[in-house]
């Protein structure tokens, strides 16, 4: 579910980390969330409903959060077609298709996920291959339009990096809470980065953090890696958990 604990798999995870946090000790400011495809998804789902909980995000191979929503299992105007919006439009949207359940006023969409929250959002971090055709590349540049609205970034990037981490890969900054990494000439199958995306957790030095951590905590760290392995065209696995809509 899109909302803070509303159920579904997403309070599933979060119910996990809660009883790891309490029973062993875990920092809460050591608490992420990873993933890949539909776990991808999943992590942009988490930041989103859960903001208190996870402090920093990267996701591969994704969509917007909410952009898989629907009455579904498969959404493919998220998936395969070109879909865009403005950036007010991400976190301001209608939905439509629930009418007949709910009645959903137009506001924030990131911001409802978890209704009345003030706190500080989780550092988000999104990967995509430019030949991505099983989650169309252009879901990168809505992502970007999406969390730089979230954050209050302007959507031109303060800094750009190429080669980085890899060769033909760019990386664009847009602030200290949000970058983007695209990966020229890769599928879907894009590789993740692990070390850089410690680094982006504040775990490790490197490419991916852009502050050192002030000290060294001495309890322990929750990442909760949500990935998914998927087949080619048809055999693609659809998962209902990434922002599918169960009618009460």
């Amino acid at each position: 579910m899109l909302t803070h604990n509303a159920g579904g798999d997403t309070l599933g995870i979060v119910s996990a980390v809660r009883y790891a946090n309490s029973t062993y000790n875990v920092d809460p400011n050591r608490v992420f969330a990873t993933g890949t495809s539909s776990g991808a998804m999943m992590t942009n789902v988490l930041a989103g409903a859960y903001p208190d909980v996870f402090k920093a995000c990267s996701a591969f191979a994704g969509v917007p959060y909410g952009c898989f929503a629907g009455p579904d299992m498969w959404n493919s105007a998220c998936a395969s077609e070109p879909l865009s919006k403005t950036a007010q439009q991400w976190v301001r949207i209608h939905v439509e298709y629930l009418l007949s359940w709910l009645t959903v006023h137009q506001g924030d969409l990131v911001r409802t996920g978890y209704p009345g929250y003030s706190g500080t959002r989780p550092k988000m971090q999104i990967w995509q291959g430019t030949l991505d055709t099983t989650l169309n590349y252009n879901n990168f540049a809505e992502g970007i339009k999406q969390w730089t609205n979230v954050f209050d970034y302007s959507t031109n990037p303060t800094s750009v990096t190429s080669n980085s981490p890899l060769r033909n890969w760019t990386r664009s900054v847009y602030g200290p809470n949000f970058q983007a990494i695209s990966a020229a000439g890769v599928d879907h199958n894009i590789p993740t980065q692990e070390n850089d995306v410690l680094a982006w957790f504040g775990i490790t030095g490197g490419a991916g953090t852009t502050s050192a951590p002030t000290s060294t905590p001495t309890s322990l760290s929750t990442t909760v890696t949500t990935t998914t392995t998927t087949a080619p065209g048809t055999q693609q696995t659809h998962y209902g958990q990434c922002g599918r809509y169960v009618k009460p």
